[in-house]
């Protein structure tokens, strides 16, 4: 048992979050204007489509 759970916590460690990817896209934004922008784009992403609409079937 503890071998089928060391492997799934590895597992899961090789996906990032959907936050680490929303960080990472508002990171290499290249000035105040462009990390303005971003977080508009997904807070109207996040207006628009909920996420858990987002990623449902």
């Amino acid at each position: 048992m503890s071998f089928i759970h060391r492997a799934l916590s590895v597992l899961q460690r090789s996906f990032q979050t959907q936050h680490e990817i929303e960080d990472a896209y508002l990171a290499g934004s290249v000035d105040i204007y462009d990390l303005e922008r971003r977080m508009r784009e997904l807070d109207k992403r996040d207006a628009q489509e909920p996420f858990h609409l987002r990623h449902s079937i």
